[in-house]
């Protein structure tokens, strides 16, 4: 972290979890102060869920009853929590190919992605989410975008003291959360988990190279999936090794 980020988010000892928006939602949040830049995984879920209310505020959810919400409902039945956290999906109406997961659980998935792959590339790419849950990878992306925002509150605070960050500031993380790129060695490793739950539903493990090839021919659609999960004819190799070394062949 640049040491600047650092002494701003030095500021933040003050931050409370009591927030607000427009219409009232988000109070009393219940956070307890930050001490320092050290936040506790909790904490930073917490912080995730409130970012995750405010994205499902400004994108077009789709209700239970819609065709896209009963196909992934249905396809994640079995998908009730990694490693102690319990995940929670939904579908944003767009013809965006994306999905994201947040470290708190929160897992979304665009129509669009979904109208583009099979139910088993799907779940490779739901599985791969996860991963980034497991294995703590959207904690610290999250982390990364949660502090920057409160550094730059902290620094225009008068005297040094943050109040609850505002709706508009949630979203602002969420959106610093979506454009931030995993690292080669994060992504691998989620595609491998991604794998393994293929394997766990008793799904083509292969389906995951195939999802990576779904991806690459809708890449020139840029944006979602494609700036934050970029798809590679080197990616797609090391899975198809990856789905042939799966435990399930």
């Amino acid at each position: 972290m640049k040491k600047s980020l650092v002494a701003a988010s030095l500021l933040t000892f003050g931050l409370s979890g009591c927030v607000s928006n427009d219409n009232g939602q988000f109070v009393n949040a219940g956070l307890t102060a930050i001490k320092g830049v050290t936040l506790s995984k909790s904490e930073l879920q917490a912080e995730a869920s409130l970012a995750a209310k405010q994205m499902d505020a400004e994108n077009k959810l789709a209700p239970a009853s819609n065709a896209y919400s009963k196909r992934l409902a249905k396809l994640t039945q079995n998908l009730r929590s990694v490693d102690g956290t319990p995940l929670n999906f939904q579908v944003y109406l767009s013809d965006e190919i994306n999905a994201f997961a947040m470290p708190d659980g929160t897992v979304r998935v665009y129509s669009g992605l979904m109208d583009v792959m099979k139910d088993d590339e799907l779940i490779a790419v739901i599985g791969h989410e996860i991963g980034h849950i497991k294995y703590e990878h959207s904690l610290g992306q999250f982390k990364n975008a949660y502090l920057t925002t409160a550094a730059r509150q902290a620094a225009v605070a008068v005297g040094g003291t943050v109040g609850a960050l505002a709706a508009s500031e949630y979203a602002d993380i969420g959106a610093q959360f979506m454009q931030a790129q995993f690292s080669q060695k994060d992504e691998l490793q989620s595609d491998v988990y991604g794998i393994e739950v293929l394997c766990q539903q008793g799904m083509d493990p292969y389906a995951a190279m195939r999802a990576q090839q779904v991806l690459m021919k809708h890449s020139g659609s840029g944006g979602g999936l494609f700036s934050s999960h970029p798809s590679t004819h080197k990616r797609i190799e090391l899975t198809r090794e990856a789905a042939s070394n799966a435990s399930c062949n």
